[in-house]
């Protein structure tokens, strides 16, 4: 019988520049009994969880980083010998666990964190506050922290004299946290995890508790899901603009054919660079996963991005995909592009 190999790399959320991680060189990955519960998790649900629910299944475990991965692999295969021999920062991490009875397993992968926050219960009540510290912070270069309540109401928080974070969880439901540095080329996104306030995560994978989520499978059903949002919240719809859709689908390709995740790369052309010289306001949100729904619905949980998506600063919107494929893998590339001042 052959053995199909399946391979989900988490749904990744860019904000306006990527920087490059900081890792320490030459080490080999580390298992930790959090990836492992992890893994074994994944294999007890029998699939893959998407979207949102991917970092909530995680946090549940106690791992509230980024996760590079999860792969489901023959025990013996070449593939697992070379991920495990990985010195990259994409593979820092890792935990395991049986997925078949023949010696298939789940791999889960993270990579090197610049920061992590420590002192904290993925799963707390309702109507009280949430204290957590972030190891790390200090060494971050301008740094920004937002969180995104169940309403989608997104705030800015600060730390504390003693380094302490806190927040109001007044109403049942999921908060994303989002810590943001700013560095000599740009904004870069270095943490996004979820707090249930509540409930647990078993609520959320029952239903009982909601997330943002999308049902969107082409650009054009993103685009009317996000003016549905933006009208819930009595926020002046965007309209379509043939100039920005052209765009936005120059840097999906781009970024598909590159594999960068960034929006100022050597690899690719910006969007500055590309854009009509009388638009001087715009923004653009990159998201990956396994289509619209997934790569659309990480943008929705991401306080950053949603601020992007809810801007009242911008009039028009362009919005593009495409794929970026190996051998093994692939991943929809969506790119939304906000402007002001277009000529349609």
């Amino acid at each position: 019988m052959k053995y199909m190999k399946i391979c989900f790399y988490s749904a990744v959320l860019i904000s306006i520049f990527l920087c490059p991680v900081r890792v320490e060189a030459n080490i080999s990955p580390q298992r930790i009994p959090q990836l492992d519960s992890l893994a074994s998790d994944i294999s007890f649900l029998g699939y893959i969880p998407s979207a949102g629910r991917f970092p909530i299944l995680a946090a549940s475990n106690n791992w509230f980083g980024l996760l590079s991965g999860v792969r489901l692999l023959p025990g013996d295969s070449d593939e697992l010998a070379s991920l495990l021999a990985d010195t990259s920062e994409k593979c820092r991490y890792y935990g395991a666990a049986p997925w078949t009875s023949d010696g298939d397993m789940v791999l889960v992968t993270a990579p090197q964190h610049i920061c992590l926050p420590s002192n904290l219960q993925p799963a707390v009540a309702a109507g009280f506050q949430v204290f957590f510290n972030i190891d790390g912070y200090e060494f971050l270069s301008n740094p920004q922290t937002a969180v995104c309540s169940p309403d989608l109401d997104v705030f800015e928080i600060f730390p504390d004299s003693a380094g302490r974070f806190s927040f109001d969880t007044p109403t049942v439901g999921v908060y994303w946290v989002e810590v943001m540095q700013q560095t000599a080329s740009g904004p870069s996104i270095e943490l996004l995890f979820p707090i249930i306030a509540g409930g647990t995560a078993a609520d959320v994978f029952n239903g009982i508790i909601g997330i943002a989520g999308s049902e969107a499978d082409s650009p054009l059903e993103v685009f009317h899901e996000l003016n549905s949002i933006r009208h819930s919240r009595g926020i002046q719809a965007l309209e379509p603009s043939e100039i920005l859709d052209s765009l936005a689908s120059i840097r999906a390709k781009d970024l598909a054919f590159s594999g960068s995740f960034s929006h100022f790369g050597l690899n690719t052309s910006s969007l500055p660079e590309i854009l009509p010289q009388s638009i001087s306001v715009y923004g653009e949100n990159i998201g990956r996963g396994r289509g619209y729904q997934e790569a659309w619905s990480m943008i929705l949980i991401s306080p950053f991005h949603l601020q992007t998506c809810m801007s009242e600063a911008y009039t028009h919107v362009g919005i593009s995909g495409a794929v970026d494929s190996s051998e093994y893998e692939w991943q929809l590339v969506l790119v939304q592009v906000f402007a002001s001042g277009v000529d349609k």
